[in-house]
């Protein structure tokens, strides 16, 4: 619940803007295509443009324009699309980078506090604690001995040799 509620800012800024954008090229279309069925009112315009913003466009609905005209309302709405998916990836990376900022200060901690959970469970035996503290290479060295050490596991003289 605490990542839902980290998450609220960062999705209310992208509300925000995504208001801003939508308000801004429903009145640039609405001003240029009046004309066009999409655009002819304000509220047509508003839904013309969420529906480019997520994926439903129609780049030859500007076929019964100018030349220039058509061509400018093509890259619009391909602007359009362009600037919609960039703040949707923006969004996308804020919410992990603030996610993973929160806990990766706590998981240095998280980490001790494992290690400090497990001392008292993986303690040091002297009679064979040297076959499982030596580094990956000797370890294959050891593995037959491994037998032998836990036959002859407290306190035999055999094994001193290992942990000195």
């Amino acid at each position: 619940m605490k990542i839902v509620g980290k998450m609220i800012t960062d999705i209310f800024s992208f509300f925000i803007l995504y208001v801003i954008l939508a308000l801004m090229f429903a009145l640039i279309c609405n001003i240029n295509f009046i004309t066009i069925e999409g655009y002819s009112t304000f509220m047509d315009s508003i839904y013309t443009v969420i529906d480019c913003s997520l994926g439903n466009y129609d780049l030859y609905a500007f076929r019964s324009l100018d030349s220039e005209e058509e061509i400018l309302g093509q890259l619009l709405t391909v602007a359009m699309i362009v600037i919609f998916n960039i703040l949707l990836l923006n969004l996308i990376i804020a919410i992990l980078a603030n996610t993973y900022n929160t806990f990766d200060s706590r998981s240095n901690g998280l980490y001790l506090s494992k290690i400090l959970i497990s001392r008292d469970e993986l303690a040091y035996d002297e009679s064979y604690g040297a076959l499982f503290t030596s580094m990956p290479p000797l370890n294959l060295v050891q593995l037959p001995l491994v037998g032998p050490a836990l036959f002859l596991r407290y306190k035999a003289p055999a094994l001193n040799w290992l942990n000195n």
